[in-house]
């Protein structure tokens, strides 16, 4: 994650979101959380609209850039309201394409989480009976 840091701060990893149409791209998990040595990079990315996104490039250049292949791509527009939240509440933020994208997703992820928990809690007392 060091390396992403330093990415964000002299401007390459700015330069690589534009080039791939990232509008929010974040670090989360292990890296973030656990103070040993971290399993792996899980990162986590919200294409801007109308931008398909290219995984294929965004992993070729991320795995370059870090000098690691131990990559998870979550494409955030794709996850499930629990998988959002935990890659935007608790995460390392690098790259916004505006201020207040990342903000904006965060608060969305939340709110989404929290409105769809008595679906997930049907769920599981549905597996329970």
């Amino acid at each position: 994650m060091t390396v992403l840091r330093a990415a964000a701060q002299d401007g390459r990893l700015g330069a690589l979101c534009e080039r791939l149409g990232i509008r929010i791209l974040t670090v989360f998990g292990s890296v973030v959380r656990e103070t040993g040595t971290p399993h792996d990079l899980d990162v986590a990315v919200r294409f801007e609209p109308g931008h398909r996104g290219d995984l294929l490039a965004l992993v070729d250049e991320l795995t370059v850039l870090t000098g690691s292949d131990l990559l998870d791509v979550l494409v955030l527009d794709r996850a499930d309201p629990v998988a959002r939240e935990r890659a935007l509440v608790g995460c390392v933020a690098l790259y916004e394409s505006e201020p207040g994208a990342y903000a904006t997703a965060q608060i969305a992820a939340t709110g989404e989480r929290l409105d769809t928990q008595w679906l997930r809690d049907l769920d599981l007392e549905t597996l329970r009976g």
